[in-house]
């Protein structure tokens, strides 16, 4: 075998820097941790430079949007339901007028009675009143639909500033936890353990028959990290890379292991969003944004009249 210049592995940090947290508050920017982590990456949001109070107001504002919208969607959606009601009974009504006058018409022998005259009037009065009825329905209906939409767009984009403002509370929170525990004496203590624990974990590695054979080398003889001279440059980074994964997931395992036990989640306050009326859209309602789209232009078709968006959330 050939010998090569070992590569090492450093126990406690990833290749590039050492990692640095810092003392956050909700009401400025998230600083990303200085250094390039391979295993952990920071919410998008981070990078944006907003902070929490400017998310909590945009989430109110999308909140106050969506209540006024769905509150209307309510509001009209009874309004339909109530003229559905009242065109059903006008028809049974209508029914029932027609098979009496036959009834008493014929039972008279032609005789146009006063009870047959009457019945004759109410059936075309209600009848009359059903056809406006249906009117209404004809022109309400496009439009619950459409508001329906809208108040489904404003409950995602209220969902979409939830999960922003979530994402930078939960890493603001793991920051700052971060920050105290890096200030006790606990963990000094432990950053001085870990070193001969990650020593230890790099000496089982390349003793770890399995995975050496894959490296072209026998170490039934426990060899230990003697046998780094015979790995090649491409071979050493590979162990490396192996070292720094079983280090790091034993560090992981052991900090779950010992976290202790909560019944309720900690650290986000983020809002509970409002549970969605039976009269709203649900997610699978609709399949595409162009669907969507088009939808709405063959509402706003069919209406002739389109609401001001604009008037409605500031209603």
């Amino acid at each position: 075998m050939t010998q090569q210049t070992a590569q090492t592995v450093s126990p406690l940090r990833p290749e590039s820097q050492s990692m640095q947290v810092h003392n956050l508050n909700t009401d400025q920017q998230a600083v990303p941790a200085k250094c390039n982590l391979n295993y952990f990456q920071a919410p998008d949001v981070v990078s944006t430079g907003v902070t929490e109070a400017q998310l909590r107001k945009k989430m109110e504002s999308h909140l106050a949007v969506y209540v006024t919208r769905r509150t209307k969607l309510e509001e009209v959606t009874n309004e339909l339901t109530r003229l559905r009601k009242t065109l059903s009974a006008l028809s049974k009504q209508s029914e029932q007028a027609d098979e009496n006058w036959r009834h008493d018409f014929v039972k008279g022998f032609g005789k146009q009675s006063k009870a047959v005259r009457d019945q004759l009037r109410q059936k075309t009065q209600w009848k009359l009143e059903a056809e406006d009825i249906k009117e209404m329905i004809t022109l309400l209906e496009p439009q619950v639909e459409w508001l329906k939409m809208h108040t489904f767009s404003a409950r995602q984009a209220l969902q979409f500033s939830q999960r922003k403002l979530a994402d930078l509370t939960t890493y603001n929170d793991l920051m700052a936890s971060l920050d105290s525990l890096a200030a006790s004496d606990e963990m000094a203590k432990l950053s001085g353990i870990m070193p001969r624990i990650f020593d230890q974990i790099e000496t089982a590695t390349y003793n770890d028959v399995g995975y050496m054979i894959q490296l072209g080398l026998d170490v039934a003889r426990k060899p230990g990290k003697s046998i780094k001279m015979y790995l090649s440059n491409a071979d050493t980074r590979h162990a490396n890379r192996e070292i720094r994964l079983r280090q790091y997931a034993a560090l992981g395992e052991l900090l779950v292991n010992h976290l202790p036990v909560i019944e309720d989640q900690v650290g986000s306050s983020s809002t509970e969003l409002p549970t969605p009326l039976a009269c709203e859209a649900s997610q699978g309602d609709y399949q595409s944004v162009l669907g969507f789209s088009r939808r709405l232009k063959e509402l706003e078709a069919q209406m002739g009249y389109t609401p001001s968006l604009d008037d409605l959330d500031n209603a």
